[in-house]
């Protein structure tokens, strides 16, 4: 068994027409969820009883700010946001990536005084999510 080592797992957005991984990431993160139906009876003892429902997924991920860095910086991700399009992402390491098509829900910028500029995007799953 190998441990995954969190360094070589990366967050890749489609930005300028090509799959970038984001510039300077810091962190990423991937949430799968499933909504619930209610199943519940009158033979089910009292217990709530449930169904799977709808899936869903957001990814997200923080990152230092550089300007006029080229594809997969907060300059192009803001012009993907802007295009209101999904785009492909990928989140993963080698023999372990989730990819699907997605919409950049949120970008937010930090500028402490004296602190590195950094951002954190969110996008947010819209179709499939797949496994390779």
């Amino acid at each position: 068994m190998a441990i995954l080592n969190a360094t070589d797992c990366v967050l890749s957005v489609t930005t300028g027409g090509s799959l970038q991984a984001v510039a300077h990431s810091t962190s990423a993160s991937i949430s799968m969820n499933m909504d619930l139906r209610d199943s519940t009876t009158k033979s089910s003892a009292g217990y709530q009883e449930n169904l799977g429902g709808l899936r869903s997924w957001e990814l997200s991920g923080d990152a230092f700010v550089e300007i006029g860095a080229g594809d997969g910086n907060i300059e192009a991700l803001w012009d993907t946001w802007e295009d209101q399009a999904a785009v492909i992402v990928n989140f993963g390491a080698t023999n372990m990536i989730y990819s699907g098509s997605a919409l950049i829900t949120s970008i937010s910028i930090d500028a402490g005084v004296e602190e590195n500029a950094t951002y954190s995007i969110s996008l947010t799953g819209t179709g499939q999510l797949s496994k390779s």
